[in-house]
């Protein structure tokens, strides 16, 4: 009996593709992942493992059963779609929306219906065509390579404004990196496809799976951080209500208006609000946000931002002090009192304080 002679590259996409399935049952199903917008990324992986086997035994020349019936729906349609609803769930936009982009679903069911038609009768030989289906099925086929590379570049473009619309910076950046990467390598993917188009011919899916496994791992490393950090975050949330600690404010200010902004901040922890603005302040204490400025310069001698980052630097000097808080990340601590990144919390902290967080937590 001769045995099958398999490349070492095809082993290596082989590998690729069920790390892809891991990945995506991981997503899914672990209780620390679970959420809806994970949901379809989740989704995506795994439909984008069931294209990469299909792939990697039609490359390698063996056709099983399981494949056969796996190949019968067009997944090439789908996994674009749920990859839109991921960058549009996560985005803060309503529900609402989302259903709005449900219409895309629709070349999926039409255009695998028709290719379960089609192959029933020539692959699975259920039943034959009319003459005038055979006459017209490599048009058919050529019309669908054609979608293939027009479908996902649409999508791609629509689910970029849901990325730089969103409003968490740290959030927003590694969006905008999963963004980047899939739609490298889904335009790489989009050229094999174009090639077999143009020449009806197509091509091995190997190197397209070796930079895959690459963004696989990438994608393992960026999401168990992000989880890190969410989870941080939340933990630091529960511990900071729980601390029942006295509003310490006693400026010597006659301004009433003053008065109040230092107990929003100390009461409310309006600081803690990464996308405060002077605007929103001032709406808060009902007066316009030039005279807003001017009452902060008359008691602080500073800025809106100066005054909002002292206090954010004063309740993450308060953590860095609590014993409560030495298992946590730093930056997790920093973005929980209102920081939106790394490089302002770090720049900040050293400026009000001339040390950075990790000196200052040491000493």
């Amino acid at each position: 009996m001769s045995s099958i002679q398999i490349p070492f590259l095809e082993i290596i996409s082989l590998i690729a593709v069920f790390h892809c399935f891991v990945l995506s049952f991981v997503i899914l199903f672990s209780k620390f992942f679970r959420s809806s917008h994970n949901r379809f990324l989740g989704l995506t992986l795994f439909i984008i493992a069931i294209v990469g086997i299909n792939n990697w035994f039609w490359d390698i020349g063996i056709n099983p059963k399981v494949i056969s019936i796996l190949d019968l729906f067009l997944w090439q349609f789908l996994y674009p779609v749920t990859l839109l609803q991921f960058f549009q769930k996560t985005s803060n936009n309503s529900s609402k929306k989302t259903s709005n982009h449900k219409y895309l679903y629709i070349p999926f069911f039409v255009l695998s219906a028709c290719n379960i038609f089609i192959s029933l009768s020539t692959i699975f030989n259920l039943y034959g065509l009319p003459e005038l289906i055979n006459n017209n099925i490599s048009q058919f086929y050529k019309g669908v390579s054609l979608l293939s590379v027009i479908f996902p570049i649409y999508t791609i473009i629509l689910s970029h404004r849901f990325v730089v619309t969103h409003k968490d910076n740290i959030i927003k950046k590694w969006l905008k990196q999963l963004w980047i990467y899939l739609s490298i390598i889904l335009l790489f993917g989009l050229s094999l496809e174009f090639y077999r188009f143009i020449f009806s011919e197509k091509l091995p899916l190997t190197y397209l799976w070796m930079f895959s496994s690459i963004f696989i791992y990438w994608l393992v490393y960026k999401g168990m951080y992000q989880f890190k950090l969410s989870n941080d975050r939340y933990e630091i949330r529960t511990i900071a209500k729980s601390e029942k600690n006295k509003s310490s404010a006693n400026t010597n200010s006659k301004n009433s208006h003053f008065k109040k902004l230092i107990l929003l901040i100390e009461e409310e922890k309006i600081h803690h609000n990464p996308n405060l603005s002077r605007d929103d302040a001032a709406q808060k204490l009902e007066i316009s946000n030039g005279y807003l400025s001017q009452i902060i310069k008359e008691n602080t001698s500073g800025s809106f931002s100066d005054l909002i980052n002292h206090y954010r630097i004063r309740d993450v000097q308060k953590m860095l002090k609590n014993p409560k808080f030495d298992n946590y990340n730093l930056l997790s601590i920093g973005l929980e009192c209102g920081f939106n990144s790394k490089t302002s919390f770090y720049t900040n902290f050293k400026k009000q304080t001339g040390l950075t967080p990790k000196e200052y937590k040491d000493k």
